[in-house]
C-alpha cells in the first residue's frame, strides 16, 4: 500500500513525502516528494482513495493573512501526487482537516486565527471558493497558551450529521450540525472540559459509543458518552503519564486500534506512546503499557489498517519509527525500523 507523509518544511522542501509499505513483512520504501507546499502539517484522504487534502500551516500567503488548503489528485498506480487547486482558509496556521463521506466538503481549523472553515469540492478534486466560517472566541486559564481560541482539529460522524472541534484555548469541544443544503455550520452544543486541558484531538470508537479526547496541556484523556442526539457526556478522566512536568510534557496525537481493544496516546516530552485498554462494556480505559518512541517530539503517529505496525513520526528528530503491535496484548514491540524523514507530522495510509 501507499504510505503518505506530511511536514513541516523549515529544513527540507519535501513537504509530502510517498512510501510503499508491505504490510506482511513490514519493509517500507520511498518512492516521491511533493515541494511545492508549505507546511502540509495535516493530510487527508477521501473515502474514494482518488484525493489527497493538505492544510499549508501558514500564518500568511502572498501577503493576504491565513494559510491554504491543498487538493491533490492520486494515481491509483504509482502513488503519485498531481496539483489540482488550493484555497485561502481566511485564519492563520491551519492545522487540522477532514473531509466528509461523500467527498462533497472539506472542513479545516485555524489554530492561531480561532476559526474553522468549510468548503465544497467538485467531483474531479478542486475545492471551490469558502462557504462559511465560524470565529470561536473567549479564553481559558493559562494567559500562555489560552489566550484566546486555539482550534486543533475536526472530526466529523460517520453520517455527515455533526462536526466535532476541540478547542485548546476556550477548553470547549464545539458542536456543529452541518446544513448540507446552505452549507453551513450550525452551532448545537460546547461541550466543557476541565479548565487547563487544552482539548487536542479527538477520536470516535468505531462500534461503542464513547470518544476520546486527548488533552495538549495537563496530558490527560477524556473519556465521553456519545448520546443518540450526538451530545457528549464526561464519564472519566485519565492521565497519559505517572509523573509530568507541564512545562515540558504535552499531549498530541490519539489513536484506537482496529480491534476497539486498545488505545494509543503519544506524549511530547517523555517522547512516548501510552497504551490503554478499552472496557468493551463502558469505554473506560486501564493504562497497561508505555513505550519510548525512540526519537524526538512525536506530534503524530498511525496505526496500520490491518492494525499489526505503528508509526511513530519524531518531528524533532526528523525519523519515523515502525513497530510491531500484539493485538492481543496492545504492547508494542521494540522498533523493527527508522525511517529519516525532515519533520514528520502526520501519517495517512492510502487503504
Amino acid at each position: 500500500m501507499f504510505v503518505y507523509v506530511g511536514s513541516y518544511t523549515n529544513k527540507s522542501p519535501n513537504g509530502i513525502n510517498i512510501f510503499t509499505f508491505n504490510e506482511s513483512d513490514g519493509s517500507i520504501t520511498h518512492i516521491d516528494s511533493v515541494c511545492e507546499i508549505e507546511n502540509p502539517s495535516f493530510i487527508s484522504i477521501d473515502e474514494t482513495n482518488n484525493h489527497l487534502f493538505a492544510v499549508s500551516e501558514t500564518a500568511m500567503t502572498d501577503g493576504k493573512e491565513g494559510g491554504q488548503v491543498f487538493s491533490y489528485k492520486i494515481d491509483e498506480e504509482t502513488g503519485t501526487l498531481s496539483y489540482l487547486s488550493a484555497q485561502l482558509t481566511n485564519g492563520g496556521a491551519p492545522c487540522h482537516l477532514s473531509v466528509e463521506n461523500g467527498g462533497e466538503n472539506v472542513y479545516v481549523v485555524n489554530y492561531s486565527g480561532g476559526n474553522i472553515c468549510r468548503f465544497s469540492i467538485d467531483k474531479a478534486g478542486h475545492i471551490k471558493s469558502l462557504d462559511d466560517i465560524v470565529q470561536h472566541k473567549g479564553n481559558s486559564i493559562r494567559p500562555d497558551r489560552q489566550e484566546g481560541s486555539h482550534p486543533h482539529s475536526i472530526i466529523l460522524d460517520s453520517s455527515n450529521t455533526f462536526a466535532y472541534v476541540p478547542d485548546l484555548g476556550l477548553d470547549k469541544v464545539f458542536i456543529y450540525k452541518l446544513d448540507q443544503v446552505k452549507r453551513t455550520f450550525v452551532a448545537y452544543r460546547e461541550i466543557n472540559v476541565h479548565p487547563g486541558a487544552g482539548p487536542r484531538h479527538i477520536v470516535f470508537h468505531s462500534f461503542l459509543p464513547y470518544a476520546y479526547v486527548i488533552n495538549e496541556l495537563d496530558c490527560t484523556i477524556c473519556v465521553f458518552s456519545v448520546e443518540k442526539d450526538g451530545t457528549l457526556t464526561t464519564q472519566q478522566t485519565v492521565p497519559t503519564l505517572i509523573e509530568n512536568n507541564l512545562q515540558e510534557d504535552s499531549g498530541a496525537d490519539i489513536h484506537i486500534h482496529p480491534n476497539g481493544k486498545f488505545l494509543y496516546a503519544s506524549n511530547r516530552g517523555k517522547d512516548s506512546i501510552t497504551i490503554f485498554q478499552i472496557n468493551q462494556q463502558n469505554g473506560s480505559l486501564t493504562r497497561i503499557g508505555y513505550s519510548s518512541t525512540y526519537g524526538k517530539t512525536p506530534r503524530n503517529f498511525a496505526i496500520s489498517p490491518n492494525g499489526k505496525y505503528l508509526f511513530a513520526a519524531n518531528q524533532n528528530s526528523d525519523s519515523i519509527v515502525l513497530f510491531r503491535i500484539d493485538d492481543k496484548t496492545g504492547q508494542l514491540t521494540e522498533p523493527i525500523k527508522t525511517i529519516q524523514v525532515s519533520e514528520p507530522v502526520c501519517i495517512k495510509f492510502l487503504k
